[in-house]
């Protein structure tokens, strides 16, 4: 193995990391009064870590349908600790997932009609 594949290969997944629910979700963080939201940040980065691996082993085993289940399952408990969580965040969690799974499908497929 490459070490400077590895590095960029992990760059870029850090870059990907960062997206607009991220955002989202600092924002939320920075308006508890009593929670130092940089600390936030820094500790929830570092409890994703198994979560991430987690997401990856069930991508790897049981492919992509169940990769984005886990990703909205898990979007719905971080809703539900912070007291956010409503029927209508549900239901657009649900419709983000679908049109994810839609892109890595039609992504597939024309990719493999360019090859």
């Amino acid at each position: 193995m490459k070490v400077s594949a590895l590095i960029i290969a992990s760059a870029t997944f850090a870059f990907f990391i960062l997206c607009p629910r991220m955002v989202g979700m600092a924002s939320v963080i920075s308006g508890i009064k009593e929670v130092n939201p940089w600390l936030a940040v820094v500790i929830g980065a570092v409890l994703a870590i198994p979560l991430m691996i987690l997401m990856y082993w069930v991508l790897q085993k049981y492919g992509a349908a169940y990769a984005i289940g886990l990703a909205v399952a898990t979007d719905l408990i971080a809703a539900a600790i912070i007291g956010t969580y409503s029927w209508k965040a549900t239901v657009s969690v649900l419709i983000i997932a679908i049109f994810v799974w839609a892109g890595i499908y039609v992504a597939n497929l024309v990719s493999k009609a360019l090859a």
